[in-house]
């Protein structure tokens, strides 16, 4: 094994007890075996009991020489989104931000394991995400898993500050970044994301058409090149 890496809300030190993901990747040196993979799946479904776990296992051949999408030996998701041996595009992004914000728990250093990934790559990666995200804009958060709303706002933000000035943001970071940057008509759906990430916003209740105002907004900025 490489070793295991960790990025997120919990490495740019955002993380929320009660909602947050601790982000994990696992590199190895060779292709686990199928018992190996079933024992890392258990052990994660018993230690996702107490906390969100999302974990990426992959090799260190497919780190250290990307193309999109990665192969991903095994996924897992604390909210039961799990896979193995599949392609994917949002590892991309992971191993991106990996790389430039995150750090080692246990292994090699960050620089000399993960490669450099194509800003292109990052990008493809994050915009397709939220391509599938605004599917479930208006969707409770009981039924999708996680706030979508919160997590559109907040991370078209992010995007667009990448897009505008390179910049790797968190989502409270991309939130605070859009109060600057973007037109004040917006500035209150943004702090209403923002009251929602830290928990500070029991009620979520949503103006859907300044929801969908702001994701056309945000989706036609995000298309024009700086």
């Amino acid at each position: 094994m490489a070793g295991v890496y960790l990025y997120g809300s919990l490495a740019m030190e955002c993380f929320q007890s009660a909602s947050s993901d601790i982000d994990l990747i696992l590199i190895v040196k060779e292709k686990p075996t199928k018992e190996m993979s079933d024992k890392i799946l258990e052990y994660l479904k018993r230690s996702s009991k107490d906390r969100h776990i999302e974990l990426s296992l992959v090799t260190l051949d497919a780190v250290q020489n990307p193309r999109y999408p990665m192969l991903v030996d095994l996924h897992y998701e604390w909210w039961g989104n799990t896979f193995e041996n599949e392609e994917d595009g949002e590892i991309l992004s992971n191993l991106y931000t990996t790389r430039q914000r995150g750090f080692r728990v246990w292994g090699a250093p960050v620089s000399d394991v993960f490669s450099k990934i194509p800003a292109d790559y990052h990008l493809r990666s994050v915009t397709e995400d939220l391509e599938h995200t605004r599917k479930h804009l208006h969707e409770s958060a009981d039924r999708v898993g996680y706030d979508a709303a919160v997590y559109w706002v907040l991370g078209s933000c992010r995007v667009l500050a990448f897009i505008k000035e390179g910049k790797v943001l968190s989502k409270p970071e991309g939130g605070r970044w859009g109060l600057v940057n973007l037109p004040e008509k917006y500035h209150t759906l943004i702090e209403q994301a923002l009251s929602c990430y830290r928990g500070k916003m029991k009620e979520r209740t949503w103006n859907h058409n300044e929801l969908e105002a702001f994701a056309d907004y945000m989706t036609n900025a995000m298309l024009k090149k700086p």
